[in-house]
This record gives structure tokens, C-alpha cells and sequence, in this order.
């Protein structure tokens, strides 16, 4: 698990918290011979219950080819996934499908609620929206400060919004919707957002493994917005210099890890960080998809 023992070094955050091999430590999750996650062998052994459902082996675990479609898939999982719920296995429920398939625009394999994605070491994906804005000019961003009462990341720094796309959402549909909820952004602002490519991170936690690929934007705000959040998820916004935002990511911790690759590669694109950095190219690497 990701903690504020990692190097301050952007370059070790970075390789720390996208270039984890899971195969060190978990076991491989097979449907329909496509890799779509890794588990912790603990809960492997859970799946032992559903052997109408699992083969379940040291070396792996694969879910039975007898399912026709992802619906059946999805129902079959759902089985297991509410059950494993009830017994206390899996925590966080969150009442928010999303979809599972070999790449995001591949043909859905399943659909399964958000809170098993780390206990199955699922790829998951969202939108994330740096707010940036000209003061003095000097360019800032806007970072948001996580609410306490979140069960991931509980005050922690974060994008200005950012949010997982769920079954049946588009990147841009996720960008909207959580830019009016978490900062209060209309929808002709938020239209206005350009799509500036994306960022892995991929790193073990206690319920199995976190791996997620993020769909930037940037959105450039007038000088005297200020985001308003709508959702209870936000405890406060702060605007920054880009510079402080450079200086801040000295300590990670402080920072969601999605939200500080997304920050870093931002900084990267509008030239805060540079080639003249020997671990320039290292740095990028990290984060590609």
C-alpha cells in the first residue's frame, strides 16, 4: 500500500504508484481467458464457495465458460459479490455498477458493483478535471479537499472533481455530471473542458490491488469563479500557484495518489516540469496507459 514513507523523488512516487507487478504478491482473475484482474489469495479462497461458478486454483482463479452472456456473468457475480457483502468480506458498498471488458472500448465481459473492483483487482477507469485559472498571471489550480466522512482517501487533496465512470457512461458523461455535483460547474463551463489524455496508477492496497486509468481535462476557469460543492463529498477548495502545487507534491501523501499523477502530468504538459529533469522520460513512462 501506497504511504507518505515513499521518496519525495516525483519519479519514485510515480513508478510506485503505476508500475506495481501484481504478480508478486496475487493470483491471477480469468473470464473467458481474458486477465481482467488479480486477487489476493485470502479471498481466492472465498470464491471456493461458488464452485458452480469459480475454478479456483493456487495459480489462479477463472470464472466457468458456461455463462452466455455478460448478463449472466453479471448476474452470477452479483450472487457472490452481495453475499460476500453480507459476510463482512467485502466493504464499501457503493450501489454504482461499472464495466468490466479486455480494454474500455471493448465488448463488455461483466458489469459488478464498484466496491468488489479491488478485491478482484479490477481495471477500472474515470474523469478527472483539473480547474485551472490565470491570477496576477501566474496560472493556478484549483484543488479540492476530500470530506472526512469519505471511505477512501478521507481528507486527503484531490483533483477539482474527479469520479469513476459507471455502467453506461461516457468519459464526458462522467466529467459533467461530477463537475456540477462536486463544483458546482454548469454545463456550458463544463462544455468547455478539452480532453487532454490519460494516466495509469496501479498499486496494491489492503483489499487487493487499485488499478485505474484516468481520462484528463482541463477546464480553464475565469479569475473570480470559485467551485461550490453540491454533494457533501468536498469539505474545500484551495487555489494554487502551479509552482506551490510542484513544491506540495515534495510530500504525496497528502494528496489522493490518482489525483497527484494527475497533477504531475499536468504540471508536465504546461512545462512546470521539463526535460532538463534526467528522469524526465522515466517520469512519463510511469504514467502512460
Amino acid at each position: 500500500m501506497l504511504t507518505s514513507n515513499l521518496s519525495s523523488n516525483l519519479c519514485a512516487f510515480a513508478q510506485g504508484a503505476s508500475l506495481f507487478d501484481p504478480a508478486d504478491s496475487l493470483i491471477p482473475f480469468t473470464v473467458e481467458g481474458v486477465l481482467v484482474g488479480w486477487t489476493k489469495r485470502s479471498f481466492a479462497e472465498h470464491l471456493e464457495n461458488w464452485p458452480e461458478h469459480f475454478t479456483v486454483r493456487p495459480r489462479g482463479v477463472g470464472m466457468l465458460g458456461h455463462f452466455e452472456t455478460a448478463e449472466h456473468r453479471s448476474a452470477a457475480l452479483n450472487e457472490v459479490v452481495e453475499a460476500l457483502a453480507s459476510g463482512g468480506m467485502i466493504r464499501g458498498w457503493r450501489s454504482e455498477t461499472v464495466t468490466v471488458a479486455e480494454t474500455f472500448y471493448a465488448k463488455p465481459l461483466f458489469h459488478i458493483e464498484r466496491a468488489a473492483s479491488r478485491y478482484f483487482g479490477l481495471t477500472m477507469y474515470a474523469s478527472h478535471l483539473n480547474g485551472l485559472t490565470m491570477r496576477g498571471g501566474m496560472m493556478h489550480m484549483w484543488v479540492a479537499k476530500r470530506d472526512e466522512r469519505k471511505a477512501i482517501d478521507p481528507g486527503r487533496l484531490d483533483n477539482m472533481t474527479a469520479g469513476r465512470i459507471a455502467r453506461g457512461y461516457s468519459p464526458q458523461q462522467t466529467l459533467i455530471k461530477e463537475a456540477g455535483e462536486e463544483a458546482g460547474l454548469v454545463l456550458e463551463m463544463a462544455n468547455t473542458a478539452r480532453a487532454v489524455g490519460a494516466v495509469r496508477c496501479k498499486y496494491l492496497v489492503e483489499e487487493g490491488l487499485h488499478q485505474e486509468i484516468m481520462f484528463v481535462h482541463d477546464v480553464m476557469l475565469p479569475a473570480d469563479f470559485i467551485p461550490k460543492n453540491n454533494d457533501g463529498e468536498v469539505a474545500g477548495f484551495h487555489c494554487y500557484a502551479m509552482e506551490e502545487i510542484l513544491t506540495m507534491l515534495a510530500a504525496p501523501a497528502q494528496f489522493t495518489v490518482d489525483a497527484a499523477l494527475v497533477m504531475i502530468d499536468c504540471l508536465i504538459r504546461h512545462g512546470y516540469i521539463g526535460p532538463e529533469r534526467d528522469d524526465y522520460l522515466d517520469l512519463i513512462h510511469a504514467m502512460r496507459p
